[in-house]
């Protein structure tokens, strides 16, 4: 791995990771709201785009039969599916995988601002860039952080430690490339945190667990 490239990015590749196969319709209406549905909307204003995985194009023709789902099987740790975690505090695998994604982008955010501040004389382009991410997603941070807190100690502890050695794997790399390394380093996480791209919106397999999640 490029230990130059932006954790922004290597937690932008997890999206891959838990590709799903359901096809869901991102709509944006005239507000310029997005929502997420399995049907596409009505209305000639809104702007309609299928989604299947963490791939976007753009409709064409009428949505295919949707598949009818059985209930999970008992013990299959999916039970109470409508909140994404069971009775017995284990989150289902889509949702704790957004988790994840969004504890270590929203980690980065903050952890490597002081990295950033010292290493280059933008360095308010970086804390700008930053808080601008952590307020354009600050839903899905605040439900990342319910979600953790409805999930069984034990579990909640393995993805913190998870995210916290991912954090600090990422910054002994970062640290170790030197001055010039940083600065290349911090101005390319500049660039992915202004450019909405990793914005948690605009990768299903990351929003939809956390949208229709339901705290407990």
């Amino acid at each position: 791995m490029n230990k130059l490239q932006p954790i922004f990015v290597i937690a932008a590749a997890l999206f891959c990771c838990a590709a799903s196969a359901q096809q869901m319709y991102k709509t944006v209406g005239p507000d310029g709201k997005v929502t997420f549905s399995d049907r596409p909307q009505n209305g000639e204003k809104l702007k309609v785009s299928v989604m299947k995985g963490s791939v976007l194009r753009p409709v064409e023709g009428p949505p295919p039969p949707q598949p009818k789902i059985g209930p999970a099987p008992k013990g299959s740790g999916a039970e109470g599916a409508g909140t994404g975690i069971s009775a017995a505090g284990i989150p289902s695998p889509e949702l704790q995988h957004a988790v994840l994604v969004v504890s270590l982008m929203s980690e980065v955010a903050a952890k490597f601002e002081p990295v950033c501040s010292k290493a280059t004389a933008q360095s308010k382009k970086f804390v700008t860039a930053a808080n601008g991410w952590t307020q354009r997603n600050s839903s899905f941070i605040e439900k990342q952080r319910r979600a953790m807190a409805d999930m069984a100690p034990a579990r909640r502890t393995a993805l913190q430690n998870e995210v916290a050695a991912k954090i600090h794997e990422a910054m002994t790399d970062v640290l170790a490339q030197g001055p010039a390394g940083q600065v290349r380093w911090c101005e390319k996480a500049t660039i992915d945190m202004s450019g909405g791209g990793n914005d948690v919106v605009n990768n299903a397999d990351v929003a939809l667990p956390l949208i229709t999640y339901k705290p407990k």
